[in-house]
């Protein structure tokens, strides 16, 4: 994969997020780390102890209950969402070429979040979770894809 020298690259998931910048030329891919953030998602239980509410039928005497909230996948998606803005506010004004690795899930939750100028910069989204290894081996994943 050809990448510009200056090109920015999100390596991210629900818990993880890495920012790097190529220093390197086109063919030979050399990231430089920017920004590296972790945060620990935990479980739904531990987060709330809330029953799930039960709604009531007008007539007759049916009753159902309503779905636990999902409050890990909340938490996820706001840290992907945090890591887009910061994304996005830093590269909007450089105009460079950006790639995102992510796995599925977290990349539609991405998608949602895009600016418009950010969504035009987007050169490449590949299904990948590299967020939590080092630059060498996104550089070579890179350089191989």
């Amino acid at each position: 994969m050809l990448i510009e020298n200056g090109s920015y690259i999100l390596a991210l998931n629900g818990a993880n997020m890495a920012l790097y910048r190529n220093l390197g030329r086109a063919l030979h891919i050399e990231l430089e780390l920017i920004e590296k953030k972790r945060q620990h998602v935990p479980e739904t239980a531990e987060l709330g102890r809330d029953r799930p509410g039960r709604s009531f039928e007008r007539v007759g005497s049916r009753r159902s209950g309503y779905e636990t909230t999902d409050l890990h996948s909340q938490e996820e998606e706001r840290f992907i969402m945090q890591c887009v803005s910061r994304l996005d506010a830093l590269v909007t004004a450089e105009h460079k070429q950006v790639i995102i690795l992510a796995p599925p899930d977290a990349l539609g939750i991405a998608r949602k979040h895009y600016s418009p100028a950010l969504r035009k910069l987007i050169s490449e989204e590949i299904y990948r979770d590299y967020s939590a290894r080092p630059a060498k081996d996104v550089a070579a994943f890179l350089s191989d894809y």
